[in-house]
């Protein structure tokens, strides 16, 4: 009778990698029988532990293998998203919620699904709403057709959150501006 051997002996490890924006910074370790089994394996990443910043602990990223190379498995970005926890802290009784979803064509040839969540300090009429809603959609066609990199480190970083906040507030009294999500489509 021939000697059975363990599946595990047939895998190998591999080394998960951030892409490039993020200083191919290692995320962990995985198993697989080969290479070719781990395309298109997602792992989900606290900001915080890309970044060391304890205040974007409610920001996560999601990447996607998409090649490997010498034992690393490199990934691409996939989707971000706020702590729906967090959101809900923001939103108290007598304010409003604006949401406003949007699809951009970013350069090359992808496109995104951006969400972004306002909150007031006081209930706003529904025309208020749609002039906000408005000014949103104007500010992210302006990101229309930059690189996927830089759009995301706008996002990550506040600048595009700052930007409609900016310019909202000058409607109504605005007391938080938050990209909830973007997804590569």
């Amino acid at each position: 009778m021939a000697k059975k051997i363990s599946s595990w002996k047939q895998k190998s490890i591999y080394t998960i990698v951030a892409p490039e924006n993020f200083d191919f910074q290692e995320l962990g370790d995985t198993v697989a029988n080969s290479p070719e089994n781990l395309i298109g394996r997602t792992i989900d990443v606290s900001l915080r532990d890309l970044t060391g910043d304890k205040t974007k602990q409610h920001l996560k990223l999601v990447f996607e293998v998409n090649e490997v190379r010498d034992n690393k498995a490199h990934t691409r970005f996939k989707v971000f998203n706020v702590n729906p926890g967090y959101l809900r802290s923001k939103v108290r009784k007598g304010t409003s919620k604006i949401d406003c979803i949007h699809r951009i064509d970013l350069e090359p040839n992808l496109r995104v699904q951006v969400k972004v969540v306002a909150v007031t300090h006081q209930n706003t009429k529904t025309s208020r709403v749609r002039d906000i809603t408005a000014r949103i959609l104007e500010i992210l066609e302006k990101y229309r057709n930059t690189k996927l990199d830089d759009f995301i480190q706008a996002v990550l970083f506040g600048k595009l959150g700052t930007e409609i906040y900016r310019e909202i507030k000058k409607i109504v009294p605005i007391k938080r501006v938050e990209i909830e999500q973007v997804k590569v489509l």
